[in-house]
């Protein structure tokens, strides 16, 4: 039973393009990861530790208490209180410009300190040798953040580099003495030496070799460079906000964030007792006025009781003159009621989206609904105002939060204007009884009415005074009471190191150094690809590829392969070529094979002269012509003389008889070229050419041409007219698929068919696989490893022409 034949899922051929793609690139690929590598390894020399601090604030979710008791028990501070789903606000406050701009003004540090080395530049907390003060005030804007070199010259003075990192010509060097101020250069700064290293040589000395440098930062370029450096994230379903800072100090990170976390529990709290200062203000203008009008009324009164008999009121009169007193205490107390409505409806009224405190007569309104709308409508413009930071004001979000603001405040102002008509009722209610028991008094005589009235003034005023009194002692309890509505609950402390990731880096530039070889290597295969062997060849080549020739190395010491070693695999691959020629010259007096090539140097003449000599050596008679008038090799590899030759023959100096020479056999002749004519490509078109080739063909078992190269000269397609077969050599060290197409587009255009490829100079890794399968089970295959060549047009530099030397 047959068996089976399996067809493997991948075949060497599937593979070779790989194969060769490494094999030939390899050095390449391997050098270019390692240089990868190395610079990946400079370039993590030189980068500095990140270090990581992190820190937790709590924002707290307090019922109304305290300082909420003065806007009613509705639970009015909303305002300024802050829920789970305000969180997110508190995140972006934590990172907005302003309130990092306070940390850092707290913080109040402005200068960086490094110290250079030969290759790293270090980050330092500060110097132990020296000490810097700047003034950021006084920096050019040029000069700030650039960098200052200082270096050492002796206890008294030091040397100022600015702009160190730039070029030397537009760098500026300064001397200025330790203690004294410099401002040359758009800088302004002081640089002081520890005293004990002034006294001290030795550390004087080892200070005047290190190589100091500072920058100094502006406000805003702090600001930026720790709000980058800084996340804030909610732990989730907590009120809890987590504060990490990176940076290349880490005590300057936890500083950072202690500072940052102390400015915003600060924060939380100022709006509100910003709202009882101001409240205490209003009740301290209200009563001033009080005070003055009750000492003016209280002289009025002693005055007229002292220049005037006053009579007792009786029992009925005194209850008339102490409920005209109420409701006047209360008209006022309606007045100042309608005064604060009036100035809340303004300042609703004048919104522009900003989150200003309402005005300070507000808070004298005892509404507790009122109160409510007003805090949430505050909540929402803290909210809109925290938003702003971090999206532009045509946003969704912000745009949702306009609209719930404006249905509150519209709410509020229809609410504002019911409560206002209200109050106008009441006030007009208050008048009218206040003129009804007026008039039941009118029957007192008018001292004692003017009296009256005076001590009824006064009583309004205390007892309004009292009641201002009251409030005012209200606001002073609420302050004491008042407190952040953050808390500390972690302080900062380090986190460990967060980067950079070096050993990533070093892995990314090895692989972009691979990368790029890989890149190099395909466009090599892509643009410069030659082809190395006779498969590849195949592949490319609509013509049959008949043979290939393995490297022969030993070119100087005997050109002729099998004359050199006739077991050797250059004579074993002419034997094979030998004998597929039979096959193209199956057809009955078919003998003539001319021998060309695309370019220079790729071998033809050696494949003419071995050709010859193994078609001899079989006992064929053959004739080898050397037709390359140009720059012809044929008499060098044969080791004859050139005196007459094939143009001797074409401008009709001598006859095939005196133009023959024998060659390395018996039954091999040659032609040589002869002298070099000055119209080599017009004697090829003669009649005596065509004579010359008949007359060969007639006379031997096989005719071989070696012509010039197709690509210079066009002789070689001319006498392909005239022959069996062509013989195209092309050498692995100049053969490209383009030069095949080309070759194959010339032979197209004057419509030779006839043509077959060998391929010349195979190296012995492409010509293991070629040799040891077919040659292994006929005892060759030890040779075939041992042997190659390598050949040019001209020969190798071993083998050298003595003509051409001389």
């Amino acid at each position: 039973m047959a068996k089976n034949s399996q067809t493997p899922l991948v075949s060497f051929e599937d593979l070779r393009p790989y194969v060769k793609l490494v094999g030939k690139n390899w050095w390449l690929l391997v050098g270019l990861a390692i240089v990868g590598y190395a610079g990946g390894r400079l370039v993590t020399h030189q980068m500095v530790d990140v270090h990581k601090a992190t820190a937790e604030i709590l924002v707290n979710q307090k019922e109304s208490t305290g300082v909420d008791a003065m806007f009613g028990a509705g639970g009015g501070a909303r305002a300024f209180s802050y829920y789970n789903d305000e969180v997110q606000n508190q995140l972006r406050v934590l990172r907005s410009y302003d309130l990092v701009g306070r940390a850092i003004d707290k913080i109040d540090d402005h200068v960086d300190y490094h110290l250079v080395g030969r290759i790293k530049e270090m980050p330092v907390a500060g110097f132990s040798a020296l000490s810097v003060e700047a003034n950021v005030e006084g920096f050019a804007p040029n000069m700030a953040g650039r960098a200052i070199d200082l270096f050492v010259l002796d206890a008294q003075r030091c040397r100022l580099v600015l702009d160190a990192t730039a070029s030397e010509s537009h760098q500026t060097v300064l001397e200025a003495r330790f203690g004294e101020r410099v401002t040359e250069g758009g800088i302004d700064l002081v640089v002081r030496l520890d005293e004990a290293v002034a006294r001290d040589a030795a550390r004087l000395e080892g200070a005047a070799k290190q190589h100091f440098r500072i920058r100094v930062k502006t406000r805003a370029m702090r600001i930026g460079q720790y709000r980058g450096a800084l996340q804030t994230t909610n732990v989730e379903r907590t009120s809890v906000i987590t504060m990490t800072c990176s940076d290349v100090l880490p005590d300057r990170a936890k500083r950072f964030l202690d500072t940052l976390a102390a400015t915003y529990i600060d924060y939380t709290a100022e709006a509100r007792l910003a709202t009882n200062v101001q409240t205490e203000k209003f009740i301290n203008e209200q009563l001033q006025e009080i005070n003055a009008l009750t000492d003016t009324l209280e002289r009025q009164v002693d005055y007229y009781r002292a220049q005037n008999e006053v009579l007792d009121l009786t029992r009925e009169q005194n209850e008339y003159f102490n409920t005209l007193v109420d409701l006047e205490r209360q008209l006022r107390e309606m007045d100042v009621q309608a005064e604060s409505l009036d100035d809340l409806g303004v300042f609703l009224s004048s919104r522009d989206g900003s989150a200003e405190l309402p005005p300070s007569s507000y808070f004298m309104l005892d509404d507790p609904w009122m109160t409510d709308q007003v805090g949430e409508l505050m909540e929402l413009e803290a909210k809109r105002s925290a938003l702003l930071l971090d999206v532009k004001p045509g946003s969704y979000q912000v745009r949702r939060l306009d609209s719930s603001a404006q249905h509150v405040r519209g709410n509020v102002v229809t609410y504002l204007a019911d409560k206002l008509g209200t109050v106008e009722r009441r006030r007009v209610d208050l008048q009218s009884d206040i003129r009804a028991l007026e008039s039941r008094l009118s029957g007192l005589p008018k001292t004692q009415r003017d009296i009256l009235a005076m001590e009824r003034k006064l009583g309004v005023n205390e007892k309004l005074a009292i009641y201002l009194l009251e409030r005012k002692a209200a606001t002073i309890i609420a302050r004491a009471s008042i407190t952040p509505e953050a808390s500390l609950i972690e302080r900062a402390r380090y986190a460990g190191k967060v980067g950079p990731d070096k050993r990533r880096t070093v892995l990314t530039y090895t692989a972009v150094g691979f990368l790029i070889a890989l890149a190099l290597a395909v466009a090599r295969m892509v643009f410069f690809e030659r082809i190395e062997s006779t498969s590849e060849l195949r592949e490319v080549a609509e013509a049959p590829v008949i043979g290939g020739i393995p490297f022969y190395k030993e070119m100087g010491d005997d050109p002729i392969a099998c004359r050199a070693d006739s077991r050797s695999a250059v004579t074993e691959s002419f034997r094979a070529l030998r004998t597929n020629l039979q096959y193209l010259l199956a057809k009955e007096g078919a003998n003539v094979i001319l021998v060309s090539s695309l370019h220079p140097q790729e071998g033809k003449s050696f494949v003419s002269a071995n050709l010859a000599s193994i078609l001899a050596k079989a006992g064929k008679k053959v004739a080898l012509v050397d037709f390359d008038m140009h720059k012809p090799r044929v008499h060098h590899y044969m080791r004859l003389e050139n005196e007459r030759g094939a143009s001797s023959l074409m401008i009709g100096k001598g006859n095939l008889d005196e133009v023959i020479r024998p060659g390395a056999y018996p039954s091999l002749d040659v032609i040589t070229a002869g002298p070099v004519p000055p119209n080599a490509s017009d004697l090829i078109l003669s009649d005596r050419m065509k004579r010359t080739v008949a007359d060969l063909k007639s006379a031997y078992d096989y005719v071989i041409l070696d012509t010039p190269p197709i690509l210079l000269i066009s002789d070689a397609l001319v006498l392909m007219q005239h022959v069996d077969t062509a013989l195209l050599i092309t050498n692995v060290a100049k053969s490209s698929r383009r030069g095949v197409q080309h070759l194959e587009d010339l032979l197209e255009q004057n419509n030779l068919k006839h043509a077959s490829f060998v391929l010349n100079g195979i190296r012995s890794k492409r010509w293991a696989y070629y040799y040891n399968r077919y040659a292994t089970k006929y005892g060759y295959a030890t040779y075939g490893a041992e042997y190659g060549y390598g050949y040019g047009y001209g020969g190798s530099e071993r083998y050298k022409d003595p003509d051409a030397q001389a």
